[in-house]
């Protein structure tokens, strides 16, 4: 086996290496670009987030669907445990997209239609022949 060696002059790599670094004034310029951005950011991460599992992309649809849902038959009609179900809620009220209403014993759940995640959700689906 023939193995190569090559010698590079040190102050080569590091010139090399401060022309691919941004200057200060550009780190500055994107942290504030950033900033400025911030709160449409933090709307596509949990844009991204509440659309990221099944279950809630079909809680969303139930209940555009039949405008309020408790608990109870949610966990039935999507055939898992009320704890997971409460779970996925429970996430969705954190981000805004659903409002609970106490009736009782029982707990329903209604879209929060001001959300812009519930806005930009497009409830339009193929429904299979």
């Amino acid at each position: 086996m023939i193995v190569f060696h090559f010698l590079i002059d040190n102050d080569i790599i590091f010139e090399q290496i401060l022309k691919l670094m941004l200057e200060d004034k550009d780190v500055k310029d994107n942290k504030i670009l950033l900033a400025s951005l911030s709160d449409d950011i933090k709307l596509k991460s949990n844009f991204s987030f509440i659309l990221s599992d099944p279950t809630r992309v079909k809680i969303l649809f139930l209940l555009k669907l039949n405008k309020e849902l408790c608990v109870t038959d949610l966990s039935n009609i999507l055939g898992i445990s009320m704890g997971a179900v409460s779970h996925q809620l429970s996430l969705m009220e954190q981000s805004g997209c659903v409002y609970s209403v106490k009736m009782g014993q029982m707990v329903c759940y209604l879209l929060n239609k001001k959300n812009e995640i519930v806005k930009l959700f497009n409830f339009n689906f193929q429904l299979k022949d």
